[in-house]
This record gives C-alpha cells, structure tokens and sequence, in this order.
C-alpha cells in the first residue's frame, strides 16, 4: 500500500512538473487518487486550491504560467488561453498582474472570480510551453475585438519581428471568420504578411482610380511630376499628393528612406502628403473618403 501511494505521488510529481506545477481533480482521479485521498492532501497542505477543481502542487505560489495553465485546466478539456491573457503569453504585449484571465470555451462554463471566458463556436488551437492556447492569428483577431487600433498594431509588429506570422494561416483565418467582429481592423493590420491584401503597382493605382470615382472625387493625375519628384497622385490647383503605399514597394530599408526624405521636400514646398494603403481602400473607404475631400477643400 505504502508503495502504491508512493507511486501515485511520484506520478502526481511529474504531472505537476509538466504543467507548471498544477493539476486538476479529474487528473487527480485518473491517477488513482480517490475523494478521500485528495481531501486529505488538500488538508495537509500538499495541494492548494487555485481555481474549482485545479490546484497547485506543493506550495501555492505559482508562477504566471501556472495560473493561465490553472484557468485553462479550470475551463475544461476543450479550453485554451486567449485574448489578452494569449497575447500576453505569446509576449507580444505585457500583462497587468492581477487583471482576469481570458480562457475561450466551445460550450457552456460557469465563471468564476479571475477568469473571464469567452464562449465561441470554433477556435484555432496549439501549445505554447504546454499550454492550451490560440494559434497566433486567432489571438490577434480576437485582440482586434477589444483593443484599441495602437494596441493591436503593436501586438502584430510584435508577431511579426518573431516570425510569427504566415500569409497561408492569416489568409485562411479570414477565409473562416468572414464578418466577426474585429475581422475589419484584422486584415488592416495584418496586411504585410496577407498577400491577398496585396496589389501590383498598377492595381494599386487603377483601384485608387476608381475609388475616386465611386466616391466622386475629383480625378487625379498618376505619375506625374510635382517639385522634380515623380507622384503617385496629384490634383493640379492644389497641394494634395497621394502616395500608394504597399509593402512590397516601400518595404526596404532604401526605399523607406527615400520616401521619407521626398515626403519632407514636398512639406517643405507647401504640400501636404498622405500615403494611402490597399487595406485602408478596403476596410475604410468611407474614412479615406472624407479625409481626401476635408484635405482638397483645404488646399
């Protein structure tokens, strides 16, 4: 008997140390651990509740990854991290000790005091460090739901300097999630690494075009040439120059830097230069729309 026990316990240890020291009663039960037994445990000291039904091992001090491991445990088979507690355990924004832990549910789970669950019909999941977590896309869309545009701009340049992020897993994110919320603010900020937001030179130019058109405003001039510089688009008679940004054009460190310095030559002649995007045509043309006439009236 002593022997067995003394099993359990070794098995209870390593289970512990592969979830950053927290179990839960169902693993407790399926590791031979009765009722009784647990209780027992419990009162010693041995385990420590943390959420209903999950506890730490040993002492109850456990570190930041315990506790998101602990919500996750807490929330059932199919629950993983997500939100602002997967963007922090990603490291792609800080976290706010003390702040709730976002957990996503596929049903339905009563809350509890520091976690905040989100219910959803489907998510895309994977392990980080063991545990149960959004995949990197779908951490961000749901951070496009509830952050604000600098917060997510910030979490997705943060994905992307690691590596991250892939066109196909981004595209087939927005294949799946067509019309949820935050998918607009999404594919804006995620627009460098989703080739479909991409267009040729020409494209660029030719929808601009018509986006003149579709909102009435007046046609500009392509290509041509204002202070010796070449411009994507000018309205003669006025002060207004419209630079087509895309990444793949204006994405080298040279061209950057050029564009820069040309931008701050035209200032300096009295012009007023905007740079217009493929996803700010696509997720705002009522926005872009109003600041061009705002900006033509006052040129």
């Amino acid at each position: 008997m002593r022997e067995e026990r003394g099993e359990r316990r070794a098995k209870l240890a390593r289970l512990a140390g592969r979830q950053h020291g927290v179990v839960s009663y169902s693993q407790l039960r399926r590791l031979g651990f009765d009722r009784g037994a647990i209780d027992r445990l419990v009162t010693a000291g041995f385990l420590h509740r943390l959420f209903r039904g999950v506890y730490a091992v040993g002492h109850p001090n456990v570190t930041r990854d315990g506790r998101f491991m602990a919500a996750v445990l807490t929330c059932g088979s199919e629950a993983v991290l997500n939100c602002w507690a997967a963007t922090a355990h990603w490291e792609l924004l800080g976290w706010r000790q003390g702040a709730p832990i976002d957990v996503a549910v596929v049903g339905h789970r009563r809350g509890q005091r520091g976690i905040r669950t989100h219910r959803v019909a489907q998510v895309e999941r994977t392990l980080r460090r063991g545990i149960p977590i959004t995949t990197v896309p779908r951490t961000l869309l749901d951070l496009a739901a509830v952050a604000t545009e600098k917060q997510l701009r910030r979490a997705t340049n943060e994905a992307e300097r690691k590596g991250l992020l892939t066109e196909r897993a981004v595209r087939d994110l927005v294949e799946r999630h067509k019309g949820r919320k935050g998918m607009k603010a999404f594919v804006a900020v995620t627009a460098a690494v989703n080739a479909g937001t991409h267009r040729t030179r020409s494209d660029l130019e030719a929808d601009f075009l018509e986006f003149c058109r579709t909102h009435r405003i007046r046609k500009p001039v392509s290509n041509g040439e204002v202070e010796g510089y070449e411009v994507d688009m000018h309205w003669p008679g006025t002060t207004l120059i419209v630079e087509l940004d895309d990444y793949r054009y204006h994405g080298t460190p040279t061209s950057f830097e050029q564009d820069r310095r040309r931008d701050a030559d035209l200032k300096l002649e009295g012009y007023t230069v905007i740079r217009v995007t493929g996803a700010w045509m696509d997720t705002d043309p009522a926005g872009l729309a109003r600041t061009i006439r705002q900006l033509l009236r006052r040129t």
